[in-house]
């Protein structure tokens, strides 16, 4: 309140000199403050179209579970007995419904904002509680893409800015603004407004249940994640992750699980290394050394202490055609199937 009285006050302290001044001026003062008004009242419209677009409400839909300053009352569960972190095959390959757990995955989310979550909202757990740490097909190197604003930008940060504390979400890129764009989104993305007149669909993946895809369409699909992920990590093949320029991001990986595991260790918690099931469409296309050297490899090196490692990439049991929607992500028929193979392995009831 204070904000706004410090640039209205002189606002109309200078209309009502102009008056003083001169009557002519006068008026062109209250001619250009209608317009700015006008201007004002328009833009603030506009901004609140955007935010009720598909395309915004998309964007943060993976963030609902979350006890937010927004909807504090609405989800206020404490004592989970397990979570996840994780990106979308996280997303899609949880689901907990007889057991008190939830899932903390947001979508595209590395690994250092698993991180950020876990710190701010650890204390929902109770003491002994399973942490579920998904590794990924690229989770060893993805620390890279901090070097790729176009896939890290605002859009990404926001959500976290959405979901975490002040503190935390002043240290991102951008976090001195992050804040005011989910409040203005067509201040800083002047694009966005396109979405008012031609918006894109709502996101309902999450409610399917069967695999829309026929056999060759799955196998297309697996191929246009490959090529998604050599374009993301500019490689020409799968094979070139073993290259010596990707050291330095695979032993940043390495220290950031490291570090994961010992704040939950440190909080009686007791952190689990995951790898999420695929279809064998997409799952054959990974060359032996790829998955040694950034799954196996990968989780031996971070495991320091000696945690359980549950994978499941290559488990035949879940691995059929109609558990999922695409060839990567499981259906709410898959996800639950999977997510009680996970409890009962963890010896959790359920």
């Amino acid at each position: 309140m204070r904000r706004k009285l410090k640039i209205f006050v002189p606002i109309l302290l200078a209309w009502g000199l102009s008056f003083f001044i001169s009557i002519k001026l006068g008026i062109v003062i209250t001619a250009l403050l209608f317009l700015a008004l006008c201007f004002f009242v328009i833009f603030s419209l506009l901004n609140m179209l955007v935010k009720k677009t598909n395309w915004w409400k998309n964007q943060y839909k993976a963030t609902e579970q979350f006890v937010s300053n927004e909807g504090y009352r609405d989800n206020i569960i404490r004592n989970y007995d397990v979570v996840n972190l994780g990106s979308n095959p996280a997303r899609f390959a949880f689901f907990y419904d007889k057991v008190k757990g939830q899932s903390w995955a947001t979508g595209s989310q590395g690994q250092d904002m698993d991180f950020e979550i876990l710190k701010y909202y650890h204390s929902y757990l109770k003491k002994g509680a399973t942490v579920l740490i998904p590794i990924m097909p690229f989770t060893a190197i993805s620390t890279y893409l901090k070097e790729r604003p176009e896939y890290w930008d605002m859009t990404y940060y926001s959500k976290f800015a959405k979901i975490l504390d002040k503190e935390q979400v002043n240290h991102f890129p951008g976090g001195n603004v992050l804040r005011k764009y989910l409040k203005n989104p067509l201040r800083y993305n002047k694009g966005s407004l396109r979405y008012v007149f031609c918006d894109v669909q709502l996101d309902n993946r999450y409610q399917l249940a069967e695999q829309p895809m026929m056999k060759m369409e799955l196998e297309q699909d697996a191929n246009k994640w490959v090529v998604g992920w050599l374009k993301e990590f500019k490689i020409r093949n799968l094979n070139d992750v073993l290259e010596d320029r990707w050291k330095k991001y695979y032993d940043e990986a390495l220290e950031l699980n490291k570090r994961i595991v010992e704040f939950c260790l440190e909080r009686d918690l007791k952190p689990v290394f995951i790898c999420v099931p695929m279809t064998k469409h997409l799952s054959d296309l990974f060359p032996v050394g790829f998955y040694q050297h950034m799954i196996k490899d990968f989780v031996n090196q971070a495991n320091c202490y000696n945690i359980p490692f549950l994978d499941y990439t290559y488990n035949e049991s879940l691995q059929d055609d109609s558990l999922y929607f695409n060839s990567f992500f499981l259906n709410l028929k898959g996800r639950k199937l999977f997510t009680r193979q996970v409890l009962n392995d963890l010896g959790i009831r359920s």
